[in-house]
């Protein structure tokens, strides 16, 4: 699931694309136990590489965490939890990379968004494709995606579930570069890495324009007509109230706007066997 290994002051960690779930405890208990000991090493260590196996990664591996109304505050806790995790991440203290090459997809991008950069080879494809399975992202993913692209470069990936090669990410402020080659990616990766989110640095504007400006108010007030159109106009409402509300507050309770309305919609779902791993 999550496999680590030390070469000087670098530690590259890959991670199975697949494996990547909020709501799963085995994952998470992996997670901390590498966050554990990254953060026991970091006086040691000058850069945390991750990479993503994307290989068996299906399209809608991760998409459906149904949950029945009894089972929403256990939801919200682990989501908590798992929120903590990513912080953690953010707040390592040394530079972390993010290496993404192929599919990467809902919470594999998500865990991606949460390091301090994203280098991709020229073949990547990022998607959030959960509202076509009713669902909102969930774990950071709207909350960092609009934090990072701003409200009209967000809409897409989020209310829509597109996907984007890595020019289009790049312009939304979701790759710090592109590769041409695995020379390119190791050159790049060398570069140094800010640890801090954008949105974390003091005169940060949201890219774009802020929910105030004429710009986005139009956006918004057209948004209706985008929702009839969609094919899961519930769940695209969903993404499009938690990236507004998230945006007025602060990033610690833009997540926990964001999980409730996860779990709002995730309780509208049939419940599949097999697919929830409280």
């Amino acid at each position: 699931m999550i496999t680590a290994h030390r070469n000087g002051h670098t530690v590259s960690v890959l991670l199975a694309a697949r494996s990547i779930n909020p709501l799963s405890r085995l994952f998470q208990r992996e997670l901390a136990a590498l966050l554990d000991q990254l953060e026991s090493q970091r006086a040691r260590l000058a850069a945390v590489i991750i990479g993503f196996d994307a290989e068996t990664a299906g399209r809608g591996h991760e998409l459906e965490h149904p949950i029945t109304p009894a089972q929403a505050v256990d939801c919200l806790r682990m989501l908590d939890d798992y929120n903590a995790l990513l912080h953690r991440l953010e707040t390592l203290g040394v530079p972390v990379t993010a290496t993404l090459g192929g599919d990467i997809s809902g919470h594999a991008l998500g865990l991606a968004l949460a390091c301090h950069r994203r280098i991709a080879m020229h073949d990547v494809r990022l998607s959030m494709p959960q509202v076509q399975s009713g669902l909102a992202p969930v774990a950071g993913e709207i909350a960092r995606t609009a934090r990072l692209a701003g409200v009209q470069a967000a809409m897409p990936l989020l209310m829509d579930g597109a996907t984007l090669n890595a020019s289009q990410a790049r312009r939304a402020g979701l790759l710090h570069a592109v590769a041409a080659s695995d020379a390119e990616l190791a050159a790049a990766v060398l570069d140094k890495t800010p640890m801090m989110q954008p949105w974390q640095a003091k005169g940060y504007q949201l890219p774009g324009g802020a929910l105030d400006t004429p710009p986005i108010r139009a956006l918004l007030q057209a948004a209706p007509a985008r929702l009839r159109a969609s094919a899961k106009p519930s769940a695209a409402e969903a993404v499009l109230c938690a990236m507004v509300e998230g945006l007025q507050v602060d990033f610690d309770n833009a997540l926990k706007i964001e999980s409730r309305y996860f779990c709002q919609t995730a309780i509208r779902q049939p419940l599949r066997k097999g697919s929830f791993s409280l």
